[in-house]
């Protein structure tokens, strides 16, 4: 059986949530980035506009986002992004011809679902299966030529039931098998660490949260990661401070850090969310990216894992909590009980289970 995970490099979690499946199903899958220039210049453009709305003009994003949202312009949506990646993906089953494609991104999965849709009958048809990667359901996700749904929650699950799709479940977020497996370090300083992150993008308030830390009258392990943004690991890098400051660019021990901090201070992405859950990592959210990181800060401050500062100045009153041993372990417990981290394990296991059942009938 051969195995297709196309994701989409806009941000890392799409991308990381592909890896963690591929991680599980060893050699039988492949992962491609389907917004990457070799696949399809067009695909690379439009990329790189998604990216630039969201960062220069966020309310556009959000009005935008909230928009497609309502399911009589959710459907144009849908049909606009299918029908624009519709050749890049054609090309690419002819040339690879998979049996089952998994989409960790709505960009591949609506092109995937209008190909089903115009090829009911050919011999290179596959099974679809879509990971939906925040804590809430949007309408740019559902698709009829879409075989089995994977979500975070039994609440996203009941929706998309609501909506006709019987295979659905409700397996929570794919993340790399070293967070449920690896043993937790112990920092031998007795400094309180702090973990500040951005996604991959190194997108956040980082500047501005590591000024608000200066007003602490005590003194903190700040362990800031920047991703791929050299530019801003290069302006903290010589930003002075009285606490301990240590700035990394792209890691790969993401969960080591996590493990070792007292508390995580990161903008809402569903991935770092779930990483952070399953450490049992409490969370300071600084202002989210409007659109679904909205919904994912509402989802982990009602599970009681994090707290939602309006700004990044309340970070400097409400680091305070890292002196308090007790709000700390509530908030631990709390994310503990959000934690899925077999969920890229539950994901491989169902799909080849629903194949195998498929090709049976």
């Amino acid at each position: 059986m051969k195995i297709l995970i196309l994701s989409a490099s806009i941000g890392s979690g799409h991308m990381q949530a592909a890896e963690a499946i591929a991680e599980i199903l060893n050699d039988k899958a492949e992962v491609l980035d389907f917004m990457d220039k070799n696949i399809s210049t067009l695909n690379w453009l439009l990329k790189r506009l998604y990216l630039s709305i969201l960062g220069l003009i966020p309310d556009l994003y959000d009005r935008i986002y909230r928009l497609a949202g309502v399911r009589r312009f959710g459907s144009v949506t849908r049909l606009i992004w299918s029908t624009l990646m519709y050749l890049p993906f054609s090309r690419l089953i002819n040339r690879l011809n998979p049996d089952v494609i998994i989409c960790t991104h709505p960009f591949p999965e609506a092109a995937a679902a209008l190909w089903k849709f115009l090829h009911p009958k050919n011999d290179k048809r596959f099974t679809l299966a879509a990971v939906l990667t925040d804590y809430s359901l949007h309408e740019i996700w559902i698709y009829d030529g879409v075989d089995i749904y994977f979500v975070a929650t039994e609440d996203m699950k009941r929706e998309l039931e609501a909506h006709g799709q019987c295979n659905v479940f409700a397996t929570g977020i794919p993340i790399r098998s070293n967070f449920s497996t690896a043993p937790i370090n112990s920092d031998s300083t007795t400094l309180h660490s702090v973990l500040i992150m951005g996604g991959g993008l190194g997108l956040g308030a980082f500047e501005e949260t590591i000024f608000a830390l200066e007003g602490v009258d005590f003194k903190l392990k700040i362990i800031v990661i920047t991703g791929k943004n050299d530019s801003l690991q290069a302006r903290l890098k010589s930003m002075n401070s009285k606490h301990e400051l240590v700035v990394l660019g792209f890691v790969d021990n993401i969960c080591e850090l996590m493990q070792s901090s007292d508390i995580l201070i990161s903008k809402p992405g569903a991935l770092t969310l779930s990483e952070a859950f399953a450490v049992g990592l409490p969370i300071l959210l600084l202002p989210p990216i409007p659109g679904p990181e909205s919904l994912n800060a509402e989802y982990a401050v009602k599970g009681g894992a994090a707290l939602a500062l309006q700004d990044s100045t309340e970070v400097t009153e409400t680091i305070e909590i890292v002196n308090d041993s007790e709000r700390l372990k509530t908030m631990k417990m709390s994310a503990k009980k959000l934690a899925k981290p077999f969920a890229a394990t539950d994901i491989a296991h169902r799909l080849v289970e629903y194949t195998e059942l498929k090709d049976e009938r």
